[in-house]
């Protein structure tokens, strides 16, 4: 018994499945999490290690070199990067994506056990994290009131940010800018040196005398009292009469050799938020959290704060990342559900049948329906990816339907009851059907054999595959056995015949659509002819089509991913390492000012200037620009400010990444290996040089920054030691003298405000300051000028390793539309007229283009598989190998309209655009396995090969037309969304349009030729539509039998 039969006999049921299905898929809607991207699976795990106070170079020998030497020989290691700066080292291991990294660390964490013992004594254990780019700041909310810049972040810091970090999702709430309130303790280094203290005595000296201890229990009678030495300080007078020490008989105390007073910690960062001073909050998530769900949480957490803070206090946000996630799905759906009415708009109009279009737009989302919520169970996002799948689904899900209501509905029109058509129509096409759909979704079988080479770019492509297939499976399930149903039981089609229609207004547009319809299939009746008569001219013409499109494929350009319209621009400016904080201050509100001339329209301005810590880089500042419609787009913002780069000599200007550049890295990167970090950095100079002269090339930046300001102090052992001190005590007096130490906390009105003791700024201004410090001896206090010489000197900010060898990264943004290997070659050509780079540095060029190259290299294996495999689902559908090499003839062909398509829009060829010419394989032979399925039926009657041909082409036209015009204008919208960063999926839709049309016109006129060609040496044709006759023959008897009453 037939599967359509089992159907009808129980319509109830498979409705109620159905509805079911659809209920739980609506009820699941609401929690389908939003996500720019797929929830990636990071390879990355970073190793840190701190050494307080050592140089860069000092902690590459001592620290970084050892632990590389451990970390080298984890287990799944792809490379080792690493970084030694100032106090410490970071070292991050990059793994094959798809590796178990819970066993990764497992295993780094034995190999660092192996050789903590190897590192220097104040090295602090190294730690283990595993780095994830997901976990990253998504908000920033400027705190605003009628109050001082101190007394905002004491709010922002004390109540606000605690608020926030107790929302879902929020790994931390950090406050920036501002000024934080502490005591300052400056002394006076002449009257310190008077007395012979050590800035670490005086800080002891504090501690000392602040304290709260607890002393035990005492019982009285019948109570017990608790004990305890209240000896914090009350008042800031009580701190500058601490005594320090009993000098000569003489009690020092702090006022004697200093001052305690009210103050603000030393200015590391200074941020100004719309020109004007400002402190704000940034929201980072929780590595695993969703963004958008975040976003939410934190704006309830704004919403209740509202009620409880000051009245002067006003929380706004600035920044919200989520807000181009937001935008990007919304544009998508957009392009969803417009894509979703021009097909039904479509069916309507070559049905002409308001049931059967009622039954298509019915299956349309009722699959996708089913498909979201397979992803609800599977915990996948719905994202910019997943959501380009259901796009490319909407066109692609009606094919199985539309091909099925199309057969029903024609044994409708010759007469046969609704159930028989319903059962006749449907078993006929249920073969075909399931091998188009398989044909499509066997495409996506190579992408999974080829996950982990495609590192990155895989993961991101899992949801789209996941979802089309899905989203076909469901269709089919959908056009087998919920069509008919419909069609022969709930709302059964109607032929013309049996119920004529009464609307004038239907009439009217039936008799146009009919016309119009018949004269198409009339033109294409005529072709057909004239293709099958001339067939050598026909195929001679499509080829030499197909050498015109091959021949242009050089002419377009290529890149790895295509640009997305970032909804901000990040300016970062760099000065002169060591220029103090006001000087940079300085050029970046003068920058400020050009970006507030240039782009009047912002929406908002945050000015960053300087950074945290103690190693703070006064010399660098960041301006972001948060952009609207007004604005111009993030390209159009930065090559307004590039002009004005010139302005300020001495200063480096570039712009941050965007999210395309973050995900694919720069377009040059030229690498420079050496063991000499000196002649490499001599080396990187000269070919900035050379890039500086290209005009293509903008935002050039060296990674690695020479020329550190700093005091050398060299430490005479033997008359140290003979002084009985040791170089850790002197590294931590300068520490204290220099930055500062925070001795004690002070207690006010339930706030604590750290002490910090340091010198007086007059006193730690000047080299020769340092000379005439004391620091603590066995025989007593000794000045650091009796055993130690002090040297200015230059060293590097930071020395950069990969896989153990030091390395050197030359990166530039590409402004034109040159491709990236055409660049190359022009530094190439500049660098071998104007220098010869020495033999103990090497150079290799590792952006973009080599990534593109090895990319298309894989996606070149993967296009060559699924043809191979859509030619082993045809040869089963057909058991044949003559009849599935006409379909596999028409691939070929889909890059006539791809090429010219780009052509003529000017944009490059892309990864994505590869995606969209691998779908384009399983896609374009569906219509070629109807028609080719039903040229064997008719053949199979007995009926001459060529009129076989054109009948097979002139009835298979409808079906044809709508299934390839269902999912062209399913993909219309996305092929003009430009919002946020549905861009970068964009090239897909423009692939599967252009490949679409031309490989229709060679379905409709080609595959009958190559038919006609190739198959006529058969003697028996096998047709994969079985027909029950009998059924039919029963129906019309009947039919004629009530005719005839």
């Amino acid at each position: 018994m037939s599967i359509a039969r089992k159907n009808l006999e129980h319509p109830v049921l498979v409705l109620i499945i159905f509805a079911l299905l659809a209920a739980v898929g609506i009820f699941t809607l609401k929690n389908v999490a939003l996500g720019l991207f797929p929830d990636i699976d990071s390879p990355y795990v970073m190793v840190s290690a701190t050494y307080a106070n050592a140089g860069p170079e000092s902690v590459e020998k001592t620290v970084t070199e050892i632990l590389e030497g451990a970390l080298i020989s984890v287990n799944g290691l792809k490379n080792l990067y690493s970084t030694s700066t100032e106090s410490g080292c970071s070292i991050q291991l990059e793994f094959n994506y798809g590796i178990d990294i819970e066993s990764a660390v497992n295993d780094i964490r034995d190999k660092l056990g192996r050789v903590q013992r190897q590192l220097p004594d104040n090295v602090a254990s190294p730690t283990i994290f595993r780095f994830n780019g997901d976990s990253k700041p998504i908000m920033r909310i400027a705190v605003r009131g009628n109050r001082s810049l101190s007394d905002i972040k004491e709010i922002a810091e004390d109540t606000i940010s605690d608020i926030f970090e107790q929302a879902d999702g929020v790994a931390e709430a950090s406050v920036m800018g501002g000024k934080t309130k502490i005591v300052r303790v400056e002394l006076d280094q002449n009257r310190l040196a008077a007395y012979g203290f050590t800035v670490s005595q005086v800080s002891s000296a504090l501690a000392k005398q602040n304290l709260d201890l607890g002393g035990g229990k005492l019982n009285e009678g019948q109570k017990d009292y608790v004990v305890r030495t209240t000896g914090e300080f009350s008042n800031l007078e009580e701190i500058n009469n601490t005594l320090i020490a009993t000098v000569n008989g003489y009690d020092v105390k702090l006022s004697d050799i200093g001052n305690a007073f009210w103050g603000f910690a030393d200015i590391t960062r200074d941020v100004f938020i719309n020109g004007e001073h400002g402190v704000y909050i940034t929201i980072t998530k929780q590595t695993d959290a969703n963004s958008v769900s975040v976003s939410n949480n934190v704006y309830e957490k704004i919403d209740e704060l509202k009620e409880t803070l000051p009245s002067d206090i006003k929380l706004e946000v600035i920044s919200d990342d989520t807000d181009s996630i937001r935008e990007t799905i919304s544009t998508l759906v957009d392009s969803a559900w417009q894509g979703l009415l021009l097909a039904v708009i479509v069916l309507f109009i070559f049905l002409q049948n308001v049931k059967s279009t009622i039954i298509i737009a019915i299956s349309i989302p009722l699959s996708l329906l089913i498909t979201l919520l397979c992803m609800s169970f599977a915990g996948i996002t719905l994202n910019m990816m997943t959501l380009t799948g259901l796009i490319l689904g909407v066109g692609m899900i009606v094919d199985a339907s539309i091909v099925m209501i199309d057969n029903i509905y024609s044994y409708r029109s010759r007469g046969a009851k609704p159930k028989i058509s319903a059962i006749l129509g449907s078993q006929e096409m249920i073969v075909s059907v399931i091998s188009g759909n398989l044909t499509t979704i066997c495409v996506f079988v190579p992408f999974l054999l080829y996950m982990k080479d495609l590192g990155m770019m895989g993961q991101m492509f899992k949801g789209i595959i996941f979802t089309i297939v899905i989203a076909l499976c469901s269709s089919l399930l959908v056009a087998i056995f919920l069509v008919p149903v419909l069609a022969g039981k709930f709302l059964p089609l109607t032929n013309r015949n049996e119920k004529p229609v009464k609307s004038k207004i239907l009439k009217w547009f039936y008799g146009i659509c009919t016309k119009a319809l018949d004269a198409v299939t009339k033109v294409y009746g005529r072709l057909l002819k004239k293709a099958l008569e001339y067939r050598a001219v026909t195929i001679m013409i499509a080829i030499c089509l197909l050498v015109i499109a091959v021949a242009l494929l050089p002419t377009l350009g290529m890149n790895m991913m295509p640009q997305g319209n970032d909804d901000s621009v990040t300016l970062s400016i760099t000065l002169p390492i060591g220029t103090p904080l006001e000087d940079t201050r300085n050029v970046s509100l003068a920058m400020e000012e050009i970006v507030k001339k240039e782009v009047p329209s912002f929406d908002k301005l945050i000015t960053t200037v300087g950074g945290g810590g103690r190693n703070a880089n006064t010399y660098k500042s960041s301006i972001q620009i948060t952009l609207n419609e007004k604005s111009g787009t993030a390209v159009e913002v930065q090559n307004k400010l590039r002009k004005y780069f010139t302005n300020f000599p001495g200063a480096r200007f570039s712009f941050q990444a965007g999210t395309r550049g973050q995900m694919m890295g720069s377009d040059i990167d030229i690498a420079l290996r050496s063991d000499d970090l000196d002649e490499a950095l001599s080396v990187a100079d000269k070919i900035v040089r050379v890039m500086e002269d290209i005009s293509a090339l903008g935002d050039i930046s060296i990674d690695t920054e020479e020329g550190l300001p700093q005091v050398e102090i060299e430490i005479d052992r033997e008359r140290a030691y003979s002084f009985g001190v040791d170089v850790s005590t002197v590294a931590k007096e300068i520490n204290y003298a220099v930055n500062g130490v925070t001795s004690t906390t002070y207690r006010q009105a339930g706030k604590d405000y750290d002490v910090k003791v340091m010198y007086q700024p007059s006193d730690r201004q000047n080299i020769i300051d340092l000379e005439t410090m004391y620091v603590n001896g066995t025989n007593g206090k000794v000045s650091l000028s009796n055993f130690a010489e002090l040297k200015k000197g230059l060293g590097p900010v930071s020395i950069k390793r990969e896989n153990q060898r030091r390395i050197v990264h030359i990166t530039a943004t590409i402004l034109t539309s040159d491709n990236a290997n055409l660049v190359e070659d022009a530094i190439k050509e500049g660098i071998a007229n104007t220098f010869i780079i020495p033999d103990n540095v090497s150079v290799s060029y590792e952006g973009s283009w080599q990534d593109t190259n090895d990319q298309m290299k894989l996606y070149s294996g993967i296009l060559i598989m699924a043809v191979i495999l859509v030619f082993g689902v045809m040869a089963g559908t057909y058991e044949s190998f003559k009849a599935p090499l006409i379909n596999l003839a028409t691939i070929p062909f889909l890059l006539i309209g791809v090429v010219f398509l780009y052509k003529v829009i000017g944009q490059p060829l892309s990864i994505m655009a590869m995606v969209g010419l691998i779908m384009l394989v399983g896609i374009v032979v569906n219509n070629g396995i109807i028609l080719v399925d039903y040229t064997n039926l008719l053949r199979g009657r007995n009926i001459p090969m060529m009129e076989a041909c054109y009948k097979a082409g002139v009835s298979r036209l409808r079906p044809v037309l709508m299934t390839t015009l269902t999912t062209i204008l399913g993909m219309i919208p996305m092929c003009f969304a430009s919002e946020g960063q549905s861009a970068m999926v964009q090239p897909i839709g423009i692939a599967v349009v252009g490949g679409l049309t031309s490989s229709t016109f060679v379905t409709l006129l080609v595959i009958p030729v190559l038919y006609s060609l190739v198959m006529k040496d058969e003697k028996k044709l096998n047709s994969r539509i079985k027909v029950e006759y009998d059924l039919l023959d029963e129906s019309l008897e009947q039919k004629n039998e009530k005719d005839g009453e």
